[in-house]
């Protein structure tokens, strides 16, 4: 390379670098601008916080939001989303109250089932609970988009909400906007996008997902419900109590007001919801499980049949009828499945705790109440009820 190249070479160089620096610091200054624009300090001014409903008379489901409805698999959550819509349209439907007199405009996208039980959930659902003969089509979308990819459906949802601009968007569920819901990166990327919607449309986005299927597991399904969990404003989760088989609501988490009071319901003769008095409920940990045997646990959560008070000992005030309680299980047979006999004895106890059930098994074994055997051909576990003399 002779002198004179090499001297044009590198001015070319100065001359890119130069511009790499001007360019870098024109987006610095903007960058700045932009960073400056998102201050907050105690004299902004900024919207207030605006809530769509008040449930037992607290603010809730906030526009601008991401709200989470949790709950296991057939917990009501479609009946409470059924609730939700309705009030969209109704002043009050049972504990839930419209926060204004005009009507709402919701936006339903169901992924999760056919068109036929969409199409019945309106039917038969949200149209008796808010009295409506018809659906007023200037206020309530409601699209099936089960059978599409997601891709597809994330790109309806977007356009969706830009053309309605709705006031309530139900995404029942959030799941099938991924490919994986155990991905990290895609949940991240999704929640930013519907917190993004939600902001920009002024909507309050309800994002519907499973809690994970084990017992004493309440949290959310999958990096999903972590994402949601992280940054949803409010989680409302949705239960079956099996003893009772009564439905109850609860607000698990807010960032304003929290609402005390759980909803509980109950489904009449014409398939509709209606609210009823809390039952007596086994108390659960600060975790949601149910808290184990011990002093702390009220006797009141029991069966009081099988409870013996204890008054005199205050750090103990009762302990189990083992003997009648597996009595009553057994229903009169010498020998039965092992299977039958827990199912049986947890429906009469109502003991919601199966580590509570197993340790009382082995107490009844231990003191010669019960004994196991197993079939010889089968291989099944039976359980023989031990007949002596010994006190209750």
């Amino acid at each position: 390379m002779n002198e004179d190249a090499f001297s044009m070479l590198q001015h070319d160089l100065e001359r890119m670098v130069r511009s790499d620096d001007t360019d870098c610091t024109a987006r610095d200054d903007e960058l700045e601008q932009q960073l400056q624009q998102q201050r907050v300090m105690p004299q902004t001014v900024l919207p207030p916080l605006e809530s769509l409903f008040r449930m037992y008379g607290l603010p809730c489901f906030y526009r601008g939001e991401l709200v989470a409805v949790c709950g296991k698999a057939k917990s009501g959550k479609t009946f409470f989303l059924s609730l939700l819509m309705a009030c969209t349209l109704k002043q009050k439907v049972l504990a839930l109250e419209r926060a204004i007199e005009q009507p709402y405009k919701v936006l339903w996208l169901d992924t999760e089932q056919s068109a036929q039980s969409t199409q019945d959930i309106l039917l038969h659902r949200i149209m008796p609970l808010a009295e409506q003969k018809q659906l007023d089509g200037k206020f309530f979308y409601a699209y099936n988009l089960r059978g599409l990819g997601y891709e597809v459906r994330r790109r309806m949802m977007e356009l969706a909400i830009n053309r309605l601009q709705p006031d309530l968007v139900v995404l029942d569920g959030v799941k099938d906007l991924l490919t994986d819901i155990n991905d990290a990166v895609q949940a991240t990327f999704l929640t930013e996008q519907l917190m993004a919607l939600a902001q920009k449309y002024h909507c309050c986005l309800l994002c519907v997902l499973h809690q994970n299927k084990g017992e004493q597991d309440r949290n959310m399904r999958g990096s999903i419900g972590t994402e949601l969990s992280n940054k949803a404003f409010e989680v409302f989760q949705c239960e079956l109590l099996e003893d009772t088989r009564l439905f109850k609501v609860s607000q698990t988490f807010t960032r304003k007001l929290h609402i005390d009071q759980k909803l509980y319901y109950r489904i009449d003769e014409q398939g509709l919801p209606r609210e009823c008095d809390a039952p007596k409920e086994q108390p659960r940990d600060e975790k949601g499980r149910y808290a184990s045997y011990g002093a702390e646990v009220k006797w009141e959560a029991f069966n009081e049949r099988y409870i013996i008070h204890h008054e005199e000992q205050p750090d103990k005030p009762y302990s189990w009828n083992l003997r009648r309680l597996f009595e009553d299980a057994m229903e009169n047979r010498s020998s039965r499945p092992y299977a039958h006999v827990m199912a049986a004895a947890l429906k009469l106890s109502r003991i919601q705790d199966k580590r509570l059930y197993y340790r009382l098994f082995s107490e009844a074994v231990s003191q010669g109440l019960l004994r196991t055997i197993t079939a010889p051909k089968s291989g099944d576990t039976y359980v023989e009820l031990i007949q002596n003399e010994l006190p209750f």
